[in-house]
């Protein structure tokens, strides 16, 4: 904002004049003044930002599809092999009598075991790599969160998610290949598919016949009230050469060991992103000031202080990023929204944290470009500054 006394001064175009009230928005006006100019320089630092913000929201997607399983299960604990504090990347076997010691732990009402295994599926269109669970039919506990198709597997039988059953080529009922084990389909669930990956629900007497006869963990219910560190804490202790989580420590765990997987994948999209972006936000404002820079030296002529001028050029690279970061978040969503109908493996997660953030480094690389032409102005007088900038 710059001050202007009424004056008998010829009229800039820019609010300095007669009939000017005293508060003049110039870098509001400034940014206004060419509404098509303005307009793609909002879109082309919203298309930058979309860029971070679709590379990071798809990670995000993957992990939250990776943890799917863990996050919705009606357990309060996660019990492993001592020292196994994930599902992948990892091989935790128990002791058959692991959930009956489980369930004697004050604060557990119920303990249910699951086996894990990690391996491929096999349709008419091909083959997906897969994570397959066996569970106890009888309660449901520690199998699919929800079914939309068909119904719980029985002997010799098979939930497939129904994303992949889709991609594979199978219906309910149809006969598919499990780690090279014939299974029909039993029923589809949902919210099991990734982009590399899927999810297979069988019985814990079909997974001895696929697989082996194991417990790889338990998972245990609370009684209300109880708090699930100190029960996590109190397994641990009483049931010796297991590891005892809560299911939010073991969902964070996993998230980290598939980001540690992704990392240096993550880091190079992650950075040529940033760095392409940063390098369109920083062109796009610094060009939006040298375009106004013989008007910064008009009114440095009429009297307005470097500082003034400055706060002009912040103010219109504050409301460019604003307004950019509107479209570019109302844009991705948009997206996260459309792209699952087209590509249901594929997730965006967008988070404010990750608008916040992408939007503070914006600022503040536009607030450096756009204010590094001022220094001609600055340095000069304001004769001179308006005789080389004409």
């Amino acid at each position: 904002m710059i001050t202007a006394t009424p004056s008998t001064a010829p009229r800039s175009g820019f609010g300095l004049g007669t009939a000017v009230s005293p508060i003049v928005p110039v870098g509001r006006r400034f940014l206004f003044a060419d509404r098509r100019r303005a307009s793609l320089t909002v879109l082309g630092v919203a298309a930058s930002l979309m860029l971070v913000l679709i590379l990071d929201g798809i990670f995000a997607g993957a992990v939250d599809r990776v943890t799917y399983y863990i996050r919705t299960s009606p357990a309060d604990v996660f019990v492993s092999q001592a020292g196994v504090r994930t599902m992948h990347m990892s091989a935790s076997t128990l002791p058959a009598d692991t959930p009956a010691r489980v369930e004697q732990v004050p604060g557990v009402t119920w303990a249910a075991p699951i086996a894990f295994a990690s391996g491929s599926v096999a349709g008419p269109r091909g083959r997906q790599l897969s994570y397959l669970f066996g569970y106890d039919t009888s309660t449901g506990r520690g199998g699919p969160t929800r079914l939309v198709a068909g119904r719980a597997p029985g002997v010799g039988e098979a939930v497939l998610d129904e994303q992949a059953a889709d991609r594979l080529g199978i219906g309910v009922g149809d006969r598919f290949m499990v780690m090279g084990m014939p299974v029909r389909a039993a029923g589809f669930s949902t919210g099991g598919s990734s982009i590399t990956n899927t999810t297979i629900f069988v019985d814990l007497t079909e997974f001895a016949r696929i697989h082996d006869d194991r417990v790889s963990y338990v998972l245990a219910g609370l009684d209300d009230g109880a708090d699930p560190e100190t029960v996590a804490d109190a397994i641990q202790a009483e049931a010796a050469g297991v590891e005892a989580q809560t299911t939010e420590e073991f969902a964070d765990s996993e998230a980290r060991v598939v980001t540690d997987m992704s990392a240096d994948l993550l880091r190079l999209m992650s950075t040529i992103g940033l760095v392409i972006a940063l390098a369109v936000i920083a062109l796009g404002l610094m060009t939006a000031t040298l375009t106004r820079l013989r008007d910064f030296a008009v009114l440095k002529a009429l009297g307005a202080r470097t500082p003034r001028l400055a706060g002009a050029v912040a103010m219109q690279v504050l409301l460019t990023v604003v307004l950019a970061t509107t479209v570019a978040t109302t844009a991705v969503l948009a997206l996260a929204w459309l792209l699952p109908l087209a590509a249901p493996a594929v997730q965006i997660s967008i988070t404010a944290a990750a608008v916040l953030q992408t939007a503070t480094t914006a600022l503040l690389v536009g607030m450096l470009a756009a204010l590094w032409p001022l220094r001609r102005i600055a340095s000069l007088d304001a004769a001179t500054g308006f005789r080389e900038t004409r």
